[in-house]
């Protein structure tokens, strides 16, 4: 403990003791000289009680104003003035004042050194020496030896100040050793925590991951370095401490000495990064923070050295991978965009061509997705989202968005929930489906030319039907004579009906397709090939496609050709198309030639009814052959494209990256969706050419049975089917049965939403034989209602309700073949009522 300390706690104490013995002289001095003045026989002694009171106050007074190391001297000198003074004044050594000596030694004792107590001391000893030897010369005298009150309280003043004086002392002495032995104590916890703390500091220097070093500034000497700075750069602590020369820690010895020069100017330097070089010489990354500490000559550096060479590393390849999803996301040829799941604003927009909705990237970006028309309304935003949410991604979802011209585009869109700093965010992809809805019109084209026009006016729509899914400049169907020469049946050229006109096939790209059994392409320069054939050149054709139309027997009857001013690439899709309108133009030109034949035969009406109705049935077999021949060239490679693609899935295995997976999982949905489209179109056909057999049905019988049939199905809703009684037709019991099925499977699907399903079947009032199916379903826009009985054209979307877009369209083709027909009408979300009519015409 310092000395220092000590002697301020003493002083402090001295101080209270002198308080207390001043204050016990304010008290008895005025007293004494009241007596003094009372009994008087000395005035020299009155005038030094007097003297002694006045100059006591004064010591207080300093004593208040903190001068309390001047204070206790002066009470010494003055108790030895006052003793002296009295003794004078009495003429005795015998004087009661006397005792004031002794009272200057126990206050010197108390309140002072050793060395100012022995001269208090021998002051004393010398003065009373002094005035013994005057008193014995006669030099003082004192005639008569008298006591008075003031003897008496004088000595008892002097008593009590010692004794209070002393037992101050004592008191304070044994406060001040107590505060003291409990400085001590809380100095030694201190000490102890320091080593404590000491110890702890050590194992934080001994365990800490990060590389330490202490090195004197002066010097530049290590003094000191932890376990882990040995691991970072490969020196042992025997190797290392001691040693000042430390630029081969550095790969690059300025930027050390830069960093040194800024440390001593700066006093420290935080997190700099360095590139460090280890005992073997590789490089490394680090983070080093250092601080110079301490006075003088010990001034020390302490460095900490974090090897960062993996954060380095890490944050390298998040950076690639962040190069890498931008410039996949930037380069994309699907139109990709980031947008906040909150409130459909887009935060990032790619620069793919072909913009499903015709905007700019600056045209999307700070806008929202329902501002744009990318969703009707934010409420089915919100849905779309919380989908999202739910099932965490949306595969190829098909909807229409609305293009920045106002008119609406088919699209799919495929999205995933992604996180951007802490918020919910939508990545999606859109592509436009445009040209897959134009696959499928096409086919919806095929669907009409099996029950639409024949002959002359058949041919004239299949032409423009095929240059229309072809982008063809002209497309060709003609009738191949004996003399091999080609007389067109329709010629549709640059987007519109071309005259007839007759060639010889010697020479031309047709005399080549009508000797393959298959299709015969020339995808460039077949002007080049047949040079012959001027029509080709004189058009400025490119490109050529055509395929022969056979008879039963396998002879060519007549050829199919398409033909582009342009190189044309390969395309299965466009080929498949090819095959279809080729099959279909060789059913009819079979029939066409048949009904020529019929026309001619004029011998014996018995004879000409049959032979018609053979040809008849040859016509209708052909059909049969014609729906099988779809069935063979769609569905035949579609199932090989499936069964391809399983196989190559199942082989390759865990080979495929997720991205290859996926793709792989597309292919067969296209597949399953066109074979899905194939199997409706057949069964759309077979009902088209099904013999009637027409009798009086019960259909207020039959809609109850199925009725009970679909309430069978669904037992966990609440279905109630009202269907009026006497409801009859003359119809095609089977047919009807189907009709009434989609009419009925179609109510009870779209009141899917309601709590309780209702559906009505009645007779329209006033109107003979007219019938109505009434729901409470989710109804439709009447804006699309002429869509209602197209083949493969829905109103709802598949995510909402199922299906494939035949229903309607077979109900329709049924009730056309009885003469009746069918109207819809309905507001939506307020249900919908179809009205039909069973009507036998003489055609049928």
């Amino acid at each position: 403990m310092p000395l220092k300390l000590a002697r301020d706690l003493l002083q402090d104490r001295y101080a209270r003791v002198l308080r207390r013995t001043l204050e016990v002289l304010m008290v008895a001095l005025p007293v004494m000289l009241w007596f003094s003045i009372a009994y008087t026989i000395n005035t020299a002694q009155t005038v030094g009680v007097a003297i002694f009171t006045v100059v006591t106050y004064g010591l207080y007074l300093l004593l208040y104003l903190g001068h309390e190391r001047w204070v206790g001297p002066m009470l010494i000198a003055l108790l030895v003035s006052y003793t002296t003074w009295d003794i004078v004044a009495y003429g005795s050594v015998r004087s009661a004042g006397a005792i004031g000596y002794l009272c200057a030694v126990v206050a010197a004792g108390i309140m002072t050194g050793r060395r100012t107590l022995a001269a208090v001391i021998l002051l004393c000893v010398a003065l009373l020496a002094g005035l013994t030897w005057a008193e014995m010369a006669g030099i003082i005298t004192r005639d008569e030896y008298s006591v008075s009150p003031t003897f008496w309280l004088s000595h008892v003043t002097a008593l009590v100040g010692v004794a209070i004086g002393t037992a101050t002392s004592r008191q304070q002495v044994q406060r001040a050793v107590a505060d003291l032995q409990l400085e001590v104590e809380r100095r030694t916890q201190a000490e102890r925590e320091l080593q404590r703390s000491e110890h702890q500091l050590r194992r934080v220097f001994e365990l800490s991951p990060a590389g330490i070093v202490v090195q004197s500034v002066n010097t530049r000497e290590i003094l000191d370095m932890n376990p882990a700075f040995e691991r970072i750069f490969g020196y042992t602590r025997e190797e290392y401490i001691g040693t000042k020369d430390h630029t081969s820690l550095w790969m690059d010895p300025r930027q050390r000495n830069a960093m040194l020069a800024e440390l001593l100017e700066h006093g420290r330097i935080s997190s700099r990064e360095i590139v460090g070089r280890r005992r073997d010489g590789k490089s490394f990354h680090a983070l080093i923070s250092s601080e110079i500490g301490g006075v003088g000559d010990e001034r020390i550096i302490v460095s900490t050295i974090a090897d960062t060479s993996v954060e380095v590393e890490a944050r390298r390849s998040l950076q690639r991978s962040q190069e890498l999803f931008r410039k996949a996301f930037d380069f994309s040829p699907m139109n990709m965009m980031i947008s906040r799941a909150s409130d459909g604003v887009f935060l990032a927009v790619n620069s793919a061509e072909g913009s499903v909705q015709g905007y700019t990237r600056d045209e999307l970006l700070g806008r929202s997705a329902v501002d744009t028309g990318s969703w009707a309304s934010e409420e089915q935003r919100l849905q779309f989202v919380e989908r999202l949410r739910r099932e965490g991604q949306v595969m190829r979802l098909e909807t229409r968005m609305r293009h920045k011209h106002g008119h609406m585009v088919d699209c799919a869109i495929w999205a995933v929930i992604v996180d951007i700093d802490g918020e919910d965010c939508v990545l999606s992809c859109s592509l436009n489906m445009t040209e897959e809805k134009r696959r499928e019109a096409v086919l919806l084209d095929v669907a009409r030319g099996v029950s639409g026009e024949t002959g002359e006016s058949f041919f004239r729509q299949l032409t423009q039907s095929l240059a229309g899914a072809l982008g063809a400049d002209m497309v060709m169907v003609g009738e191949i004579d004996e003399a091999r020469e080609v007389q067109t049946l329709a010629l549709w050229s640059d987007g519109s009906v071309q005259a007839n006109m007759r060639y010889a096939l010697s020479g031309t790209p047709c005399d080549t397709a009508a000797g393959f059994d298959d299709m015969c392409s020339y995808l460039d320069r077949v002007h080049e090939i047949f040079p012959h054939d001027h029509a080709l050149a004189d058009g400025g054709f490119r490109a050529y496609m055509g395929m022969a139309l056979r008879d039963p027997a396998g002879r060519p009857i007549g050829i199919l050709a398409a033909l582009w001013r342009t190189p044309q690439p390969t395309s299965a899709d466009r080929d498949a198309l090819v095959r279809i309108f080729a099959s279909r133009g060789a059913a009819e030109l079979i029939r066409l030639r048949h009904e020529r034949q019929i026309l001619l035969l004029n011998e014996g009406l018995e004879q000409r009814v049959a032979e018609r109705t053979a040809e008849l049935r040859a016509t209708n077999a052909e059909l049969e052959s014609f729906a099988y021949s779809v069935s063979h060239d769609l569905q035949t490679p579609l199932r090989g494209i499936d069964g391809f693609t399983a196989l190559l899935g199942q082989q390759l295995g865990d080979a495929l990256s997720p991205e290859q997976q996926r793709m792989f999982g597309r292919v067969r949905i296209n597949v399953a969706r066109m074979g899905e489209l194939i199997a409706d179109l057949l069964g759309l056909a077979k009902v088209s050419k099904r013999e009637m057999r027409l009798e009086m049905v019960d259909l207020s019988a039959l809609a109850a049975q199925v009725g009970e049939s679909l309430r069978q199905t669904q037992p966990g809703r609440e279905i109630r089917i009202s269907v009026a009684p006497g409801l009859h037709a003359e119809c095609d019991r089977s047919l009807a049965r189907i009709a009434l099925e989609n009419l009925l499977g179609n109510a009870v699907k779209y009141t899917r939403p309601r709590e309780v399903a209702s559906i009505e079947i009645g007779a329209a009032p006033g109107e003979q034989g007219v019938l109505y199916i009434r729901d409470n379903g989710v109804g439709f826009d009447m804006e699309y209602a002429d869509k209602l009985f197209k083949p493969f054209t829905r109103l709802h979307h598949d995510h909402e309700f199922e299906g494939s877009g035949v229903g309607l369209a077979t109900v329709h083709r049924i009730l056309e073949r009885h003469g009746g027909g069918i109207t819809g009408s309905g507001r939506v979300d307020d249900g919908a009522t179809f009205r039909f009519s069973f009507e036998r015409t003489p055609a049928d």
